[in-house]
């Protein structure tokens, strides 16, 4: 299985933390389902959901997704926004993002509902590190940043919160996707195991890891 290195979700540095290492370790575990964790980027991840590869991961949900994975159970909601500097943006609205340079991450699908804002420049970023950086230095107006997690990406990025508003654009379902080619999938008896860890002692775990990395 593998995550996605978006930060709080897995640290690209550090993989094996973050709410999505951290859940899927407890959730295959308690399962009794050997699992091998591993992060890759969002591309790679999800065309290993779509070839095999990659057993399982933690995912907004859509439609395409649903052709080539198995949705396991919901684990929680994340909320999608927008980074900006205040000192340029007392109070950045949607309405206000024509002609602006947006970071937006490859593969994501949080940010879905600006699509089509006439004048906006989406700019393409590896990481929500690289959007933070390049925010700093005024190469960005805004970039993409989750919640939760923005606390604690903007502490450990070195920026002082205070000079810095979040305009949440959307609030979307998080899955876990169990791939339709692995092995994992025609096993009906450890399906139903992690699904139970899921919707049972896997609660409280999840709630816990959201507070940890708010």
């Amino acid at each position: 299985m593998y995550t996605v290195p978006v930060a709080p979700w897995t640290f690209p540095d550090q993989p094996s933390r973050g709410v999505a290492s951290e859940y899927l370790r407890y959730l295959f575990d308690a399962a009794a389902v050997p699992a091998t964790l591993g992060s890759w980027p969002y591309a790679r991840a999800i065309n290993g959901l779509r070839d095999g590869s990659n057993t399982a991961a933690m995912l907004i949900p859509d439609a395409e997704r649903d052709g080539f994975a198995v949705r396991l159970c919901q684990v929680t909601t994340i909320r999608s926004g927008l980074l900006y500097k205040k000192a340029r943006f007392p109070a950045l609205r949607i309405e206000a993002l024509g002609a602006l340079s947006v970071g937006m991450q490859h593969g994501t699908h949080a940010l879905d509902k600006l699509d089509g804002i006439a004048g906006m420049r989406p700019h393409l970023i590896e990481s929500v590190e690289q959007g933070l950086k390049m925010l700093e230095l005024d190469r960005l107006d805004a970039t993409f940043l989750s919640s939760p997690g923005s606390a604690s990406v903007v502490r450990a990025s070195g920026l002082v919160a205070e000079q810095y508003g979040w305009l949440e654009i959307d609030a979307a379902p998080v899955v876990i996707y169990i791939s339709r080619k692995a092995e994992l999938a025609r096993d009906g008896a450890a399906m139903q195991r992690l699904k139970d860890v899921c919707l049972g002692s896997g609660k409280p775990v999840m709630d816990e890891l959201m507070r940890k990395y708010r």
